[in-house]
Parts: C-alpha cells; structure tokens; sequence
C-alpha cells in the first residue's frame, strides 16, 4: 500500500465507507508499513495537544511539564490502544494463520480510528471547540462496517461481534486511562 492510497481510502472511509473497506480488504498491507504511515498521524495529534495549551492557557510556561506528560500521554496511550485493540480484535478473526488474523485486525482498527485521531487533533488545538470530539465516534461506524470484509465474519453475525468488540475496546480504553491517571497522579499533575 502506498501513502496516495493510503489518503485515498482515508478520504473514502468518510464518505463511501463500505467501498473503502472493500478496497482496503483487497489489499495486501503490512502492520509494520501500516505502523510508520499512522506513526506522524499520532505525533501530529500529541503535538496539537501540547499546542493548544501552549496557545490558549494563561501562563503556558508555568504548566509546561504538565503540557509535554500530557502530549506524550496522548502518543504513547494512543500506541498501546492501537496495539492492544488489534490483538484484541484479531481474536474474532475467521482464519486459521495467527499472523492473517493480526494483519487484518491491524488494518481494522488503524483505519477506523483514523477518523478519530483527525477530530481529536483538532479539538486539541483549539480547546474552545472541543465538543468535536464527539465526532470521534464516528470511528466506531467506521469499524463496524469494516468487520465483515476485514475480519471474514458473517453479516447476519456481524451485530454481536460488534458489540464484543466494542466492549473490549472500552475496557482496554478505561485501564489505560486509569494507568495514565495514576501516574499522572504520582508525577504530582
């Protein structure tokens, strides 16, 4: 996969989101080449959260430890939820070779929580709108469209594993959180 497909399905997920996935399960892409594309992506939305509160806070200097925990809080939560989701999710996979099932899961949870990554870096750069985050939800649309193509589930079974899918993603979101809030409490932020 290259980056000019890479974008092109990225743009599509937003707008014919059942095709993009087609496309996207044709393809034969890599978790390690996957990996270095969503890389800048995640390094991009920790630096708009250490940047939006650079740019709106009232005396950014006097917080600045805060602001870089939090912006590399953001990246490194980001790399285990991404890592975790799709070890996961690989677990609903319909193949026999382990590597398949983690290659597709992969695939599956970078490209539907793209969407994501792009609302919540603009709510981070400009914190007065951060009511956009809502619109990270749509990455769970993205996702349940993507499972049947990605994963080889059936579509009259597709619900169910959704929704197992969807909790575990949940669960793995809370222990990070609270992981990440521990030690943010223990560094005295």
């Amino acid at each position: 996969m290259t980056i000019a497909s890479l974008l092109k399905h990225c743009l599509q997920l937003f707008f014919q989101t059942e095709k993009a996935w087609e496309s996207i399960a044709s393809q034969s892409c890599k978790p390690k080449q996957l990996f270095l594309y969503l890389l800048p992506l995640l390094l991009f939305m920790a630096a708009c959260n250490f940047l939006g509160y650079q740019f709106f806070e009232q005396n950014p200097l006097q917080e600045i430890n805060m602001h870089l925990f939090a912006a590399g809080a953001t990246f490194v939560f980001s790399l285990l939820y991404i890592y975790i989701s799709a070890l996961m999710t690989s677990q609903f996979a319909h193949f026999t070779i382990r590597t398949e099932r983690f290659k597709r899961a992969f695939t599956l949870i970078t490209f539907s929580f793209i969407p994501g990554i792009i609302f919540n870096s603009i709510a981070f750069l400009i914190p007065m709108i951060n009511y956009l985050t809502i619109f990270s939800l749509f990455s769970f649309f993205v996702l349940y469209k993507g499972i049947s193509p990605m994963l080889s589930i059936p579509e009259n079974r597709k619900s169910g594993y959704f929704t197992f899918i969807l909790i575990g993603l949940l669960s793995i979101s809370a222990v990070l959180g609270a992981f990440f809030i521990g030690i943010a409490s223990l560094m005295g932020f």
